[in-house]
């Protein structure tokens, strides 16, 4: 718009030179000021210096046009630059490139309108969204191949980086897409990506790291060499060693490894009993995600074998009298022990004995024989045979205590004809239960003989107590180194080896106290004879079958001074 022509006509040509603002730049505003200079491209010194105002305007995205008066307050001088912010504002707010149109409306007198309209364009960046990257979370170390790929992000690519040190330290490949190769990796690595915004004026942003770990190639490990077994007879267990991974099958054959079956088994060792062909192993391995692989073969040929036939001998025999020999026949090999068993075959004791013969004599009790035969190359057989020692386990029943002038009636058992001696004081040596009455104390035998007629012997010893009557313990006590009365003396109680003996004052204050007692009390308390006064104890045989209640009783200290 033209406020006034007044003044002189000279040259003028008005173009827009320069957008000041707004710059392009990372999440721009949704009202950002527009500026731009507007230049007078006619020579200097020259102008229209009456005009007032002039009309521009500007156009985002193809939208229409915004027009508003530029007020000049003194002209616009040939050569010389105005600065104009534009009143309405532009969204610049979405992330695109976006179009600026500008155009200076033509003014009376102006020289040339072929550089009134001017384009530039402003980029609106946001920031990076950077995605995940999508890998395995395994390879098998060595044997792998694939590619890592960046999904769901919002921008460009600019690099990947790659730690084989538990990310210490990053390398990169110079990689600009999104999708990153990778083969034979050996070692657990890092991996992340770094992403750019779309239009590179926001800052970077990294994807999350990954991490790829690597599990070592299956090793299919082992079996052992290949031997024979026996026709009649064989057993054992074929074991897997040196292999990595899980095992996921054992396969068989019987014709040499043209046919194979499966077996059910994912343990390392396989057990095989009573085989009655030549049967070939192998073992299916797999580590992880890594290939599967079969181990060696093993074969095992069925050739004739050992016979341990039988053992002949006796099956009962009398303790302590037996002499005697077993005989190991018919049999295919030949004997490498003889073996004995003296706790049913718990444990074995190796006699070293090779010939089909083994003597033996003297047995206390049930015993198994093992013959141990083998044939060549052949597992070994053995065969075995149990005696059983008669009679097992004779009796002359508990031990017993009595008093001077008691009897007692003793039992014995494991037989049916007894033997007693010594006779003494014994009311029937032939019975099993005789009454005796020793006056002392008296180990006595007994000659058991039982339905087999095998004969063994036992004993009970009876012990002879004094009578608990004589237990005195004297009620007197004169310490004054007179070597008479002067320590605590209680005849007989060595008979009663558990006795304890507890000594009070008159406040009940325990001023002695000893179990064993060995008759050593010298009325002293804490290294000094007591006062003369009256003390109490009370005395324990601990027997109380024979003597239920402890004694009690009254001291009295005299004459110590």
């Amino acid at each position: 718009m033209i406020a006034s022509l007044g003044g002189r006509a000279q040259s003028f040509d008005l173009t827009i030179t320069t957008l000041v603002a707004p710059a392009s730049g990372c999440s721009l505003p949704n009202s950002a000021v527009i500026t731009i200079l507007v230049y007078n491209a006619g020579p200097a010194g020259t102008g229209w210096y009456a005009q007032t105002s002039f009309d521009v305007s500007y156009s985002l995205d193809g939208a229409p046009a915004v027009v508003e008066t530029v007020p000049l307050a003194s002209g616009l001088n040939g050569g010389l630059v105005y600065s104009y912010s534009f009143i309405a504002q532009g969204d610049f707010s979405a992330c695109q490139v976006h179009t600026l149109d500008f155009e200076v409306i033509a003014v009376v007198a102006e020289t040339n309108t072929a550089n009134n309209t001017w384009s530039t364009t402003v980029t609106s960046d946001c920031p990076p969204t950077p995605g995940t990257i999508t890998a395995p979370a395994t390879v098998c170390s060595g044997i792998n191949s694939g590619n890592f790929v960046i999904t769901g992000y919002n921008g460009n690519p600019e690099d990947w980086y790659y730690s084989t040190d538990g990310g210490a330290t990053y390398l990169t490949t110079g990689n600009m897409s999104d999708t990153q190769p990778y083969t034979n990796i050996n070692l657990q690595m890092y991996w992340w990506a770094l992403m750019g915004s779309p239009y590179g004026y926001c800052a970077d942003d990294s994807t999350p790291v990954v991490v790829i770990d690597v599990v070592p190639q299956t090793v299919a490990g082992t079996l052992p060499a290949s031997y024979d077994i026996c026709d009649n007879g064989n057993g054992g267990q074929v074991d897997l060693s040196g292999y990595l991974g899980n095992i996921l099958q054992w396969e068989y054959s019987y014709d040499g490894g043209i046919d194979w079956d499966t077996l059910a088994n994912v343990s390392d060792s396989l057990e095989y009993w009573n085989l009655n062909d030549t049967i070939t192993y192998q073992v299916l391995v797999q580590n992880s995600i890594c290939p599967a692989a079969y181990s060696n073969q093993i074969t095992l040929t069925l050739i004739p074998g050992t016979d341990a036939g039988a053992i002949v001998g006796e099956l009962l025999v009398c303790n302590f009298e037996n002499d005697s020999s077993l005989e190991v026949n018919p049999i295919v090999g030949s004997p490498i022990d003889w073996i004995v068993s003296y706790d049913n075959g718990t444990t074995w004791t190796n006699t070293g004995v090779t010939d089909t013969i083994y003597d033996y004599n003297g047995l206390l009790g049930y015993t198994v024989f093992g013959a141990v035969i083998q044939e060549s190359s052949c597992p070994t057989d053995t065969v075995f045979h149990a005696i059983v020692v008669l009679p097992l386990a004779p009796t002359g029943g508990a031990d017993v205590s009595i008093f001077e002038g008691d009897s007692t009636q003793l039992s014995a058992s494991g037989g049916i004809n007894f033997l007693w001696f010594p006779v003494y004081n014994m009311s029937d040596e032939t019975i099993y239960n005789p009454i005796v009455w020793p006056e002392i104390t008296t180990v006595y035998n007994v000659q058991v003989t039982d339905i087999n007629g095998c004969i063994d012997t036992a004993s009970v010893t009876v012990t002879v107590l004094p009578n608990v009557t004589e237990l005195v313990v004297p009620n007197l006590l004169t310490p004054n180194a007179d070597n008479f009365n002067d320590i605590l003396v209680i005849p007989n109680l060595d008979t009663y080896p558990n006795n304890e003996i507890v000594i009070f004052n008159g406040y009940g204050q325990v001023i002695y106290k000893a179990q064993p007692y060995y008759n050593d009390w010298d009325a002293t308390f804490n290294g000094a004879v007591v006062p003369d006064g009256t003390y109490y104890y009370v005395l324990d045989l601990h027997d109380p079958a024979l003597v239920p209640d402890p004694f009690k009783g009254i001291i009295t200290v005299i004459g110590n001074e």
